[in-house]
């Protein structure tokens, strides 16, 4: 394969989904074969202590390499866990081969628009919610009904804001938040305020809240109120519960959750990820229930769903992908 053609394969993993946008996945071309890497330095200490997150992360740039091969007419075939030792701050994940022979996938068409959207929905009409009911799969499980769907956006929020009570984990969170375009990393990793659909009145209460001031707002009982995302929430079409089996590989996890996100997009749903409702023991445990999930799988993240009020006009924050290749 010629480094030009593996630049345009990298380039199109790279608009796979990671955890707080920190994409941990770099990649290295020796013949016909590839190793994708993970950069431990992106790991989150304090929001994924036991390294979840960055597997489905990486395992959503890994479907993403492939997305991008079956439209080049190559097929990736995985010969599994590169055996070499960690190179400095480089894990081997996976080892690759490339072959020649494939059909394009379908939803490799929905890569370029896919991307977080939190901003507010359409009111969603009756039609919007079959839409919905249409994305149901083993793993997908959609809840349409609009008490339910403000009952559950309620336990997200309790959930979300058990996590930000955690002092680390606000610290580490707004380490990725990117809230000026003065930052350095704006356009290239993180979350930006664009991204997290931020005015400049918003920035700024986000940095002052979360930061410093997050103690005083919080014995005041105002902390929750100015976090709280459950009036966006409510006006889902859906809630759609993404669960896999309780025994799966997080990697292979993160293949599924990549398709099923480019599955929502292919709909014409925008989407944005609530990663707190399986992210919460409890509240996992709630969602279980009110989906009827399968006994034998756990919540692996959640999404509410609906029609954009505009179109997603923010640029993806991305590395280059010179950093990407090692």
């Amino acid at each position: 394969m010629s480094p030009e053609r593996f630049h345009r394969l990298v380039a199109k993993a790279s608009l796979a989904p990671s955890v707080h946008n920190v994409q941990p996945a770099k990649w290295r071309l020796e013949g016909d074969r590839v190793t994708l890497f993970e950069d431990v330095r992106m790991r989150l200490p304090a929001g994924d202590p036991e390294g979840h997150d960055a597997a489905i992360s990486l395992g959503a740039a890994f479907e993403g390499f492939c997305l991008a091969a079956s439209e080049e007419d190559t097929r990736v075939v995985s010969i599994g866990e590169n055996g070499a030792g960690d190179q400095g701050h480089l894990r081997p994940v996976r080892e690759l081969e490339l072959q020649k022979g494939s059909t394009a996938d379908p939803l490799a068409k929905a890569v370029a628009s896919r991307q977080s959207w939190r901003g507010a929905f359409t009111a969603p009409t009756e039609e919007d919610r079959q839409a919905a009911r249409t994305l149901a799969a083993e793993d997908c499980h959609p809840v349409t009904d609009p008490e339910r769907v403000r009952e559950i956006a309620g336990l997200c929020d309790t959930a979300s804001f058990g996590y930000m009570k955690d002092k680390a984990f606000r610290t580490e969170l707004l380490s990725w938040m990117r809230l000026s375009k003065r930052h350095a990393r704006w356009s290239v990793d993180g979350l930006n305020a664009e991204a997290m659909g931020l005015g400049r009145v918003e920035r700024i209460g986000a940095g002052i809240v979360m930061g410093r001031a997050f103690g005083f707002f919080n014995a005041v009982g105002l902390a929750a109120p100015l976090l709280a995302e459950a009036g966006k929430t409510a006006g889902a079409a859906a809630i759609l519960i993404f669960s896999r089996p309780a025994d799966e590989d997080p990697f292979e996890s993160g293949r599924a959750f990549y398709r099923a996100w480019l599955h929502i997009e292919a709909q014409g749903f925008a989407a944005q990820v609530l990663a707190a409702l399986a992210d919460d023991p409890a509240a996992a445990a709630q969602v279980h229930t009110m989906a009827a999930l399968p006994a034998n799988h756990r919540v692996v993240s959640a999404f509410r769903i609906g029609r954009p009020t505009a179109q997603k006009p923010y640029p993806r924050a991305r590395r280059s992908v010179e950093e990407l290749i090692v």
